[in-house]
């Protein structure tokens, strides 16, 4: 999606101060001037074409992270990576802490009715200075956990809309809203740690109903927090200064979802875009959605070069991503992003039985990869583990 700047320069080099004005300012008038809608990169998935690419044309290693198997994670719905420990959010267990040093796995908190106790964990966050643990349960309740799980207290957020998701961000708590609901008077909200608001944004649209939900809306990268919904056009960031920014587009059309409730038939023709996932690295942006298939596309930054393939499931389980061909394990799907020791990090989860089976496979024995220290460690690990363990952490290291 390249942009020409139509202008003729050399019917103005005659005057030089004009002209040595256009040269200095030219730059940041293709970057900061004029609309977003004519400078931002805007992402259009009908513009798309499937084509295949490997692991290794983005990131140079790959790490497999068994997990302590003492508590069975069940269904994985969420993820973060704060210093030296892993977060999960399980469907049926809860929150769980996972130490990189112990190898252990330690449950914060416990699902329930009771006080102190929560039943939705979706939506977590966890503060990187104090490891306090936020959890968005039912109702609007925000749970707080100590960073060994103890029950610390709860606040409501109740009167401002539903809440959609929750990030902490210098030990504040940004806090996005469900705009398909007539109550959401606010885009996001900013509190601090006992429910005090600090700053609101309005939602800038007029109220409506519909019934076509969203998914995680709301990442963090560098310094900012970005946020989006599927009933807006622009993904926008928040600066540490609580002002906000437009990141990218995501363009108009006849495949972004109407405001308004949906039949049953139209849900079920999957024709408008849902996006599931949003986040980006230095050089990528990367996005997971629904449009007409489940699609993973990463786009360049730098020239909006695009990599894309459309995913294939079996129940939960993804069966297909991007192809690894630097140790020849399974397919990569990349869920989340951290940075640690100035590298960067994409993390994917594997079953198993995935990765058995892909040892196990013919094709995989014949395979030589970039790496073959890298298979014959792969190798070990699959005969290492039982079918009933717990998900591995693929931990993959972007190149520089």
């Amino acid at each position: 999606m390249k942009r020409n700047l139509l202008l003729d320069l050399s019917k103005i080099k005659g005057n030089r101060i004009i002209y040595g004005l256009l040269v200095v300012l030219l730059p940041y008038c293709l970057t900061r001037c004029g609309s977003p809608d004519n400078n931002l990169y805007k992402f259009d998935p009908r513009t798309f074409e499937e084509n295949s690419f490997y692991l290794s044309e983005i990131a140079d290693e790959v790490k497999y992270v068994p997990l302590d198997n003492s508590i069975p994670l069940g269904s994985i719905l969420n993820i973060h990576f704060r210093n030296n420990t892993i977060y999960f959010s399980s469907k049926d267990i809860g929150i769980l802490a996972f130490d990189r040093e112990t190898q252990q796995l330690k449950l914060i908190g416990t699902v329930g009715k009771g006080p102190g106790e929560y039943l939705y964990n979706n939506s977590f966050t966890v503060d990187e200075n104090t490891k306090t643990i936020y959890i968005l349960d039912r109702g609007d309740i925000i749970k707080v956990f100590s960073g060994t799980g103890k029950f610390l207290r709860s606040f409501s957020l109740q009167g401002y809309g539903v809440s959609e998701a929750i990030e902490c961000y210098n030990s504040r708590l940004f806090v996005s809203y469900a705009l398909q609901f007539e109550n959401a008077r606010y885009k996001w909200i900013v509190f601090d740690t006992l429910g005090n608001v600090i700053e609101k944004k309005g939602r800038g649209i007029p109220s409506f109903t519909a019934n076509y939900g969203t998914n995680r809306t709301a990442y963090k990268f560098g310094h900012r927090i970005y946020y989006w919904s599927n009933y807006t056009d622009t993904v926008f960031s928040v600066l540490p200064d609580l002002k906000e920014e437009a990141s990218f587009i995501i363009s108009p059309g006849e495949h972004r979802p109407p405001r308004s409730n949906l039949s049953f038939e139209q849900l079920m023709q999957n024709k408008f875009l849902n996006l599931f996932t949003i986040f980006e690295t230095n050089r990528f942006f990367v996005i997971r959605y629904y449009y007409q298939k489940p699609t993973l596309t990463l786009i360049e930054k730098h020239n909006q070069e695009s990599f894309m393939t459309y995913l294939e499931y079996d129940y939960e389980n993804c069966l297909n991503g991007i192809e690894n061909d630097i140790d020849g394990g399974y397919y990569f799907i990349p869920e989340y992003y951290f940075t640690e020791k100035g590298r960067e990090y994409m993390v994917g989860l594997q079953y198993p039985y995935q990765i058995k089976a892909r040892v196990a496979n013919d094709e995989f024995k014949d395979l030589i990869p970039k790496n073959p220290e890298k298979k014959k460690e792969l190798e070990k690990l699959a005969a290492s583990l039982k079918e009933t363990d717990n998900p591995v952490l693929v931990l993959v290291r972007l190149k520089k």
